[in-house]
């Protein structure tokens, strides 16, 4: 894969004036919003999580350059997980590489992809009814536009799978056609520091993992 010269940059901010003229959204490495996510997910209370992307086909849209998209898939056993990102494929690869070979267990290593891919074109591309969707940071001030943003949630919206959920993390990503829920849990890392999960899903997904959800918007969540 052969990529300009300002994406070859290990400099975020030359590969952010890259995107920004290119129009498709503001290459933000990010990953800290994932990270926590992540790290949530194995604590009791965030341990749900795990269990709505079991055997799901998972894709992370705006990746970004760490792994831990991957290792949340990976640590619940989807089915196989794609991450979705148009600036920073090339080190989002080194990262999941190296997630495979010194953390992950042979057991918990499911198949991956890195798409070097705009997320709305990815999404376009993809069938009906298919995919449980990730995406943390993926804020209105990184994104090209209003309209860009409408696209992008109708395509959730569309390839979401009727049984599976739109996770978001401090994204401004919000499919009206949807049913949304907030929460919010405390960062493992840093727990005085509360951050906001919200899950986007068709009556269907409710209907299968109503016993499975929190029941409060803080209770039930902060700690563990």
């Amino acid at each position: 894969m052969e990529y300009p010269r300002e994406l070859q940059s290990r400099d975020w901010r030359e590969r952010l004036s890259h995107s920004r003229m290119g129009g498709k959204g503001y290459a933000a490495p990010g990953g800290e919003f994932t990270r926590a996510l992540f790290e949530w997910s194995l604590t009791p209370n965030g341990q749900f999580l795990l269990e709505l992307l079991h055997g799901q086909r998972v894709v992370e849209l705006g990746a970004g350059i760490m792994p831990y998209g991957y290792s949340m898939a990976a640590h619940a056993r989807a089915k196989n997980f794609v991450a979705v990102e148009p600036f920073y494929a090339d080190r989002q690869e080194i990262a999941q590489k190296a997630c495979v070979e010194k953390e992950l267990s042979e057991a918990q290593r499911i198949p991956r992809k890195v798409v070097s891919s705009d997320m709305l074109e990815y999404l376009s591309g993809e069938a009906d009814d298919l995919l449980c969707i990730v995406a943390c940071g993926i804020e209105d001030c990184i994104l090209p536009g209003l309209d860009y943003r409408l696209k992008v949630e109708g395509e959730i919206e569309r390839t979401l799978h009727r049984n599976c959920f739109f996770i978001s993390s401090h994204t401004d990503l919000r499919p009206s056609g949807l049913v949304e829920r907030e929460f919010v849990f405390p960062r493992p890392a840093h727990p005085t520091l509360m951050d906001r999960l919200r899950i986007h899903g068709k009556k269907d997904a409710y209907e299968l993992w109503g016993d499975v959800l929190p029941e409060d918007r803080g209770l039930g969540l902060v700690g563990g």
